[in-house]
């Protein structure tokens, strides 16, 4: 595997891929819950909660995959408009 770490004017450090297994995809041994993942990646609210619902699309009682959808759509606009912002996503 081969990567390189380049910093950007983000907030991330941006990660080269040769195609192959690439370290940004590799899961910390303490994560056995999405909050884990969550905490681990330094996620903000609203790019947490893209992840949780895009994980369980459809399976969260009472729910349809219509309501994830929307959720994730109302969550990508407020990360859009934190990006126009300079703020953490």
């Amino acid at each position: 595997m081969s990567t390189s770490v380049n910093i950007s004017a983000s907030d991330r450090i941006k990660i080269s891929s040769d195609g192959l297994s690439t370290s940004y995809y590799k899961i910390p041994s303490h994560a056995n819950e999405l909050r884990h993942l969550i905490s681990h990646k330094g996620m903000s609210k609203s790019r947490g909660d893209i992840f949780k619902a895009c994980y369980r699309l459809g399976e969260k009682d009472g729910t349809d995959t219509l309501y994830d959808l929307n959720k994730m759509k109302f969550f990508i606009e407020d990360l859009i408009e934190m990006h126009k912002r300079g703020e953490h996503l």
